[in-house]
């Protein structure tokens, strides 16, 4: 098996795809988790494997696309231990990395670093006031890094969340949200509120409210209503659909759309979706 370092952008206003160069070397652990965001000007890549292809050590690997010129460039690796499952949030200067696990899923770090891919140094994070976990819900508020939820290693959910301040360089604990402790939960911002959304907390459905909002200027927590259930089956009764793991969620302007994701209490992959309106 050879990992694919080719790829292909889509020109929405022509619906025409056309390829673009070659990375210049394979994502870490061939891709396995890894994060892309757009900078404003570049695709900024960052993946990192505790193993490596052969089976053997740890990767990480940090590249830059331009599409004006299709190039791409490397950038320097962050310094932290390889790991998969980290929170990555990109703040419209910097890509933020902190926690993750190690490579048997039963340890979570606790560090974490920024980067500025401008001047391509990485800048260490503060030790958080929270226990370090993978698979957690995560956005950028305009001012924090939001994070709820996860797992610290071996299946112990956690129900915490926490804010990072890249300007003060200063991380603050949120208070208990109405959610049950889970991980793989959606995460979207709506410019006014963190919305999380579904999640897994070794099955589903999960007690409590599926999905809750927190509101940063009054550090307060709302549970939403309950979603619209599932179509019934002939296996049992019927259950609210935000009840999903590893969903899409993206904020329209308007709504929250959150589609696809993980069904564990069917053992199999979603392909609906559903919609939240906030009132006004």
């Amino acid at each position: 098996a050879v990992a694919a370092t080719d790829g292909a952008a889509w020109n929405a206003a022509t619906g025409q795809w056309h390829a673009i160069a070659a990375m210049p070397e394979p994502l870490a652990g061939s891709g396995l988790d890894p994060t892309s965001v757009w900078t404003g000007r570049e695709m900024l890549v960052w993946s990192s494997a505790p193993w490596s292809d052969t089976g053997s050590g740890g990767t990480e690997v940090v590249l830059a696309y331009d599409p004006a010129s299709d190039t791409w460039r490397k950038l320097p690796p962050s310094g932290l231990t390889p790991r998969t499952w980290a929170t990555a949030v990109w703040t419209g200067k910097e890509l933020v990395i902190w926690s993750g696990f190690d490579r048997d899923f039963t340890t979570a770090y606790d560090d974490g670093a920024r980067l500025d891919p401008d001047t391509g140094v990485w800048r260490r994070l503060p030790r958080a006031p929270v226990p370090a976990r993978g698979m957690a819900a995560s956005v950028w508020s305009g001012r924090e890094v939001l994070v709820w939820g996860g797992d610290t290693g071996g299946g112990t959910r956690i129900g915490q969340g926490v804010a990072y301040n890249p300007t003060t360089d200063r991380w603050r604990a949120l208070p208990l949200s109405p959610l049950r402790a889970k991980s793989m939960a959606a995460g979207v911002w709506t410019g006014h509120v963190f919305l999380v959304v579904g999640g897994a907390a070794g099955d589903l459905p999960v007690p409590g409210p599926g999905a809750a909002a927190y509101t940063p200027s009054t550090d307060t927590w709302t549970a939403l209503p309950a979603a619209p259930p599932y179509p019934p089956t002939v296996d049992g009764p019927t259950y609210s659909a935000d009840q999903r793991a590893e969903a899409i969620a993206v904020w329209s302007g308007t709504s929250v759309v959150i589609v696809g994701g993980v069904d564990f209490r069917r053992q199999g992959d979603r392909s609906d979706g559903l919609e939240w309106t906030p009132v006004g």
